[in-house]
């Protein structure tokens, strides 16, 4: 079987063996993505879980797809910004100072010595999300712009553009001394690489 031939049976047939192919070929990268932008590897693979069950769901009414990953992706990528939302909205009502923050478990094989990796996520936790997004397609994933601009649904001119400020806010936070504080304008604590 081949991605065609198991959208094809997804989208007529609502087809559990061409889906199971489908998930097979894009979980790891998936979880990948996901953990990249929740930084938690529980709350990654629910919203991998959650997505790829949405996704069986809506396939049958779609009237063609020529690539799955570009459509599921967005599937993923709106549950991890809900998951986020949600996570962000229950902080601030349960505010307890108690310092609680959300972990992520980072690969391992992209930083080298330990304070470093603390001053990468440090940086990273600071930015908005859609810079941490693009930062981690484009630099833990290696995509290029055209498949970044089909990931993310934008223009390769605004991808290049959204690179530049991400890599522009990177830089001026990794520069900037670390003043002890928890990551708490992100969702990543670099404590738990």
């Amino acid at each position: 079987m081949n991605e065609r031939r198991a959208i094809e049976l997804c989208i007529a047939h609502r087809d559990p063996i061409g889906f199971e192919y489908l998930v097979r070929k894009y979980q790891r990268e998936a979880y990948m993505h996901a953990i990249a932008l929740v930084g938690n590897p529980d709350d990654a693979a629910e919203a991998c879980q959650e997505s790829f069950a949405s996704a069986f769901a809506s396939l049958p009414r779609l009237s063609e797809l020529t690539a799955f990953y570009p459509w599921f992706y967005r599937v993923l990528r709106n549950r991890c910004l809900n998951m986020l939302s949600r996570r962000r909205t229950a902080a601030a009502y349960l505010k307890s100072g108690d310092g609680d923050e959300p972990h992520i478990a980072g690969p391992e094989s992209l930083f080298g010595k330990q304070q470093e990796k603390a001053e990468v996520w440090r940086a990273l936790a600071s930015l908005k999300v859609e810079f941490r997004e693009i930062l981690a397609l484009k630099y833990m994933q290696g995509y290029d712009y055209e498949t970044l601009s089909a990931l993310l649904g934008i223009p390769r001119g605004t991808v290049m553009s959204r690179l530049y400020h991400a890599r522009k806010a990177f830089h001026g936070a990794y520069l900037e001394p670390s003043r002890g504080e928890a990551p708490g304008k992100g969702d990543l604590d670099h404590g738990q690489l």
